[in-house]
């Protein structure tokens, strides 16, 4: 429940967050437009250069969860 705790998203963000439907595997279901998809994108991205590399420019356990993220918010 990476997103349920994840306190670096704007207050608008979290918001949808947590009124998200719960979904299979303990996960969450969230609808959102592309121009939310792209808010979700970009606050992801930003946590990834923050703390998504170790020393070694290997991505951190955090830093996999949010190239993951990063990649379900693409709307083409």
């Amino acid at each position: 429940m990476y997103l349920m705790n994840a306190e670096f998203l704007p207050v608008d963000l979290m918001r949808i967050v947590n009124s998200a439907k719960g979904g299979e595997d303990n996960g969450i279901i969230i609808s959102v437009t592309p121009e939310i998809s792209d808010s979700f994108r970009e606050s992801f991205t930003e946590r990834l250069a923050e703390v998504g590399f170790d020393d070694a420019y290997e991505p951190t356990s955090e830093g996999k969860i949010l190239e993951e993220l990063i990649d379900i918010f693409y709307v083409e």
